[in-house]
């Protein structure tokens, strides 16, 4: 048996209308037992090289030429897409959401899984591999976990199951694009032990695709860069010691621009199901402030963000914006940026026409205003104007989040609740999207609700912040005061974790 798991030579991937390549020359080489770390930027063609591995390129794009082998097959031609995929290469995806399938139960889908992969067929055998999978990810293994639909887990929670069924079968090699995203800080670095335990047998391999070079440099025996399509020499990323405290915040709201109205939630409760997931939540978030809501995957940041919003029925409590203003411009009051960007946006629909709707619909602009007005947009979140053709299944996970900050933004919002914004983004990306945040701020006396699990993001905006575990709050207070001396056990081990290599990082 070759030591050689996998070879990528000369591979370059580009648009298919023509234009300049996502991916130039990659060459690489995986071999059993290794751990290949891929580092860039969003945008910078990460996805791409990753997607190479299974014989895959995104619609759109087009493989210009180079050649891929994996234990010496094709993975572009059809009958070696056959034999690998699943079976020798599994893949884990930066929208982990979009590969599980709605309409069936998480303990259904596992075990379809290994009975495709392993051809094994009692249903007691299936079950019982179901729940050893979710249990090395650090899920729940019980029959009531087992029976929830895609829609009632958390983003952290889908993630690793999606994980899991990328572990079934035990493939040789595991193609991971950001698998830390959505974790919170605790997750993330958990996760090193359960690679090192996926791959402790020698035989496997594993290719990491990450923004934060430093949960990669942790975890990676080796690492690459992308810039722009072309792979460079890594740089080093120096490592937090501990998790900064904000010096400043944001000046107050300008004369004559009237902040967003305050948000009181009092005892609020929600449920999935039948399972309670929020227990008599209460916070209060004051005009023009950013209040962050942070805790361990699976806590209730979501649903609650969902509830703010008006998606989520909650079954018991009160939530009151109390808005004396209206919006600017005649837009709507309050805008979700959510977690999971791929299922916000409509695969038909282009990014321009995805920002034309509220900026005609809630401000009154013509089409040619609104047209001007999504330009300016798109480059506030960091995209040139060429992505405004662009459909979302042609963006990186990453251009799809900012495309989704945009959308929200073009409705001209007095509060602004946001699921993991820079989940998907590099820290340089992530570090401008924050620094936006708090220009709204400043000067649309915008009203911010953060759900994050990356601390940094929480210190570098938050006023104040909000600890959820177990669908409780169980701290509270100043963001300098939770974040610098927390005194809760979680929010203690959520910080204690942030001062090492985690994802999201800004």
């Amino acid at each position: 048996m070759t030591s050689t798991l996998a070879e990528i030579e000369g591979l370059t991937i580009g648009p298919t209308a023509g234009g300049p390549p996502v991916l130039l020359d990659a060459c690489l080489s995986v071999e059993r037992g290794q751990v290949l770390g891929v580092v860039g930027r969003s945008g910078s063609g990460k996805s791409s090289l990753a997607f190479g591995l299974l014989g895959h390129v995104r619609p759109g794009l087009e493989r210009r030429q180079g050649h891929v082998r994996v234990v010496g097959i094709d993975p572009f031609t059809r009958q070696g897409a056959r034999r690998l995929r699943g079976n020798v290469v599994s893949f884990l995806g930066q929208d982990p959401a979009s590969s599980l399938n709605p309409a069936l139960r998480i303990g259904q889908q596992i075990s379809e899984a290994v009975r495709l992969r392993t051809g094994a067929a009692r249903t007691e055998v299936l079950r019982a591999e179901a729940g050893s999978l979710l249990a090395s990810v650090r899920l729940p293994a019980d029959q009531a976990f087992q029976r929830r639909l895609p829609h009632q887990l958390s983003g952290g929670q889908a993630q690793r199951v999606a994980l899991a069924l990328a572990l079934a079968g035990s493939p040789e090699l595991l193609v991971l694009d950001e698998p830390t995203s959505s974790l919170d800080t605790a997750l993330a670095a958990r996760m090193r032990a359960l690679l090192a335990e996926v791959l402790s047998g020698g035989e496997r391999a594993a290719v990491l695709v990450s923004h934060d070079p430093a949960w990669i440099g942790s975890v990676a025996d080796e690492v690459i860069r992308l810039e722009g399509g072309l792979i460079v020499p890594p740089r080093t990323s120096p490592i937090p010691a501990t998790v900064p405290v904000r010096s400043s915040r944001p000046a107050g709201t300008p004369a004559g621009r009237p902040a967003g109205g305050p948000l009181s939630v009092r005892g609020l409760s929600a449920v999935h199901g039948r399972e309670s997931v929020l227990h008599d939540v209460s916070l209060t978030v004051d005009g023009g402030s950013c209040t962050a809501v942070v805790g361990p995957s699976g806590s209730g940041k979501t649903t609650l963000a969902r509830c703010l919003v008006g998606l989520h029925q909650y079954t018991a409590g009160s939530v009151d914006w109390q808005e004396d203003h209206g919006p600017p411009e005649g837009g709507a009051a309050v805008q979700l940026v959510a977690q999971d960007a791929r299922g916000a946006l409509n695969p038909r629909e282009s990014v321009g026409a995805a920002l034309a709707r509220p900026l005609t619909r809630y401000r009154g602009m013509s089409d040619r205003t609104a047209a001007t007005e999504a330009i300016r947009l798109l480059g506030l979140v960091g995209l040139a104007p060429q992505m405004l053709e662009r459909r979302p299944g042609e963006l990186s996970g990453g251009q799809r989040h900012r495309v989704s900050l945009a959308r929200a933004l073009a409705a001209g919002p007095r509060v602004l609740v946001c699921d993991e914004i820079t989940s998907a983004l590099d820290p340089e990306t992530g570090s401008g999207v924050l620094d936006l945040l708090n220009t709204l701020r400043r000067t649309l006396g915008l009203t911010v609700v953060m759900v994050t699990h990356d601390l940094a993001a929480a210190t570098r905006c938050a006023d104040r912040v909000v600890v959820l575990d177990a669908g409780r709050v169980v701290e509270t207070g100043p963001a300098e005061r939770v974040l610098a001396h927390p005194e809760h056990p979680v929010t203690r081990e959520l910080v204690a974790c942030a001062g090492e290599p985690v994802s999201g990082s800004a």
